[in-house]
């Protein structure tokens, strides 16, 4: 159980992407790995320990293997592996941290690892401590993530100025469906990706098109690997940040 002793020091931190309770006192817990990818970790007395069980939090977890017959995983032991205090404290940024976690956890495949995105989600827990531009955490991170998944369209031609979300393909403006993203907000979001936060905000994008390229990133993935889960966190960042 927690703290019984020091983890590997050479495992790197898994990320807390999901969970559900289990009875009074348990939970699956769904943890984004470096070497495994998505795994259901079964925590027996996760009660006792809840505040451990955050979207995003980094753990360091010792002995973690999978079940017998290929289910839940289990663990000797489990450790918050950063102190994340401003990320816990602030509502916007746990915020945040829940539309990044729902977002990995509907585009990743259990047991398929993904060593790119584990590195962005990483690199997404140290901006949601420190970046003081929270309002643009999660625009460069749906940049990022279609990058990272190679997904990332090409540069849009002058003749197509819409993107076809279904399809992958730029398409005149009479051809495209209601789904589209502008083709000017997909040049922006192949931008984002290299761009400093400083840089980004720079860029005085309205509200509908910051709302444009996450949401239009999102049905993209979901769209190419064949999935359609609706995102319900995203409301929240919209109030959050109007």
């Amino acid at each position: 159980m927690p703290q019984s002793s020091a983890p590997n020091p050479s495992s790197p931190p898994a990320l807390v992407v999901g969970g559900v309770a289990y009875g009074d006192r348990s939970r699956i817990v769904r943890l984004l790995t470096q070497e495994h990818g998505l795994v259901p970790l079964w925590v027996a007395n996760a009660a006792k320990h809840k505040a451990l069980w955050h979207p995003m939090a980094v753990l360091e977890v010792v002995d973690l293997k999978p079940g017998k017959g290929g289910g839940l995983w289990t663990a000797r032991e489990w450790r918050r592996g950063a102190p994340q205090v401003v990320f816990r404290r602030e509502p916007a940024r746990s915020a945040v941290g829940f539309f990044v976690a729902e977002v990995l956890a509907s585009c990743l495949e259990e047991g398929a690892p993904a060593p790119e995105v584990y590195a962005l989600a990483t690199r997404a827990t140290e901006w949601l401590e420190s970046e003081t531009r929270v309002a643009w955490i999660h625009v460069k991170f749906m940049a990022c993530l279609v990058q990272a998944l190679g997904m990332m369209p090409d540069v849009p031609p002058p003749q197509a100025p819409a993107f076809d979300i279904a399809t992958g393909e730029y398409v005149p403006a009479e051809l495209a469906p209601k789904t589209s993203m502008d083709a000017n907000t997909v040049q922006g979001m192949r931008e984002i990706v290299g761009m400093e936060f400083g840089d980004i905000e720079g860029l005085n994008w309205p509200r509908s098109m910051r709302k444009e390229l996450v949401l239009g990133a999102y049905r993209f993935v979901q769209a190419q690997l064949g999935k359609s889960k609706e995102l319900k966190s995203y409301d929240v960042l919209e109030a959050l940040f109007a």
